[in-house]
């Protein structure tokens, strides 16, 4: 008796499942195969080129696009790792030909991973991080996105996005019913960094006033040099070996100096 009960239940199972739907299968997405760009040299600024802290990403518009799914990684991106990569923006189709997108790099506190160790406030060079209810918290207007309170952080409570991080992109255009275009478009790896823009650069050597004490706390690992002689006398050099990309260079000559210390973005 109980195996005709269990063969009656397995009939039945069978019969329900044969009328349940299929599970659905992916359609066909646009047919993209544009090429993704990262423009290079000083950033985006709504005042002036070199002010903000972001990535501009440009494509060609695909016909069949709803919208576009941007993601980025420290590593290589493609078809096998692509769910793995962090999505970045999403960016609806519009009537332009060109897409342009803008990708900010700014550190995040993920609250419930803080442990409320305060290592991240004792790191930070601009006073930008603090503890508000026993959390980790960003001060926006302060922050320069120089990751030090990331090196420091045990428990990876907080997002790596900063500067001197080298990033790949990668992008798939979506269509109709969040089908996905089979190429995915990726690019080579990127990175935010200051420099010196020479011709608004005075050639003030040792009386730069990043240099000069009574005008703040300086570059802290002592990163920037000057054209002892020459021509180029006096002119201000950022050595990259040295750099921490904590902004405080770029803090003092915009306070009280020229400006010619901009954020850009240089191929790796």
């Amino acid at each position: 008796m109980n195996r005709i009960i269990l063969l009656a239940i397995l009939a039945l199972t069978l019969l329900l499942a044969s009328c349940l739907p299929e599970s659905p299968v992916p359609g066909i997405g646009p047919a993209f195969s544009t090429e993704l760009l990262v423009d290079t040299g000083r950033t985006y600024g709504e005042i002036a080129e070199g002010e903000s802290s972001t990535f501009t990403l440009t494509w060609t518009a695909d016909d069949d696009a709803e919208w576009y799914d941007i993601r980025i990684s420290p590593n290589p991106i493609n078809d096998s790792n692509w769910y793995t990569a962090l999505r970045i923006d999403s960016v609806p189709a519009g009537d332009s030909t060109t897409m342009v997108a803008y990708v900010k790099v700014q550190p995040e506190v993920f609250e419930n991973t803080c442990i409320s160790c305060g290592l991240c406030v004792e790191a930070c060079p601009q006073d930008a991080m603090s503890l508000i209810d026993g959390k980790a918290a960003i001060d926006l207007s302060k922050c320069t996105a120089c990751g030090q309170c990331v090196n420091v952080c045990p428990v990876n409570a907080i997002t790596d996005s900063r500067f001197g991080q080298a990033y790949y992109f990668a992008m798939r255009a979506m269509g109709s019913g969040n089908t996905q275009s089979e190429v995915v478009s990726a690019t080579g790896s990127y990175r935010l960094r200051y420099m010196n823009l020479e011709s608004e650069c005075c050639h003030c050597a040792d009386g730069c006033f990043i240099l000069l004490p009574e005008r703040g706390p300086g570059c802290p690992v002592d990163a920037i040099w000057y054209t002892p002689d020459g021509p180029d006398y006096g002119l201000i050099h950022i050595d990259y070996d040295l750099c921490i990309d904590c902004g405080q260079c770029f803090i003092q000559c915009h306070e009280h100096g020229h400006g010619s210390i901009l954020k850009e973005v240089a191929a790796e």
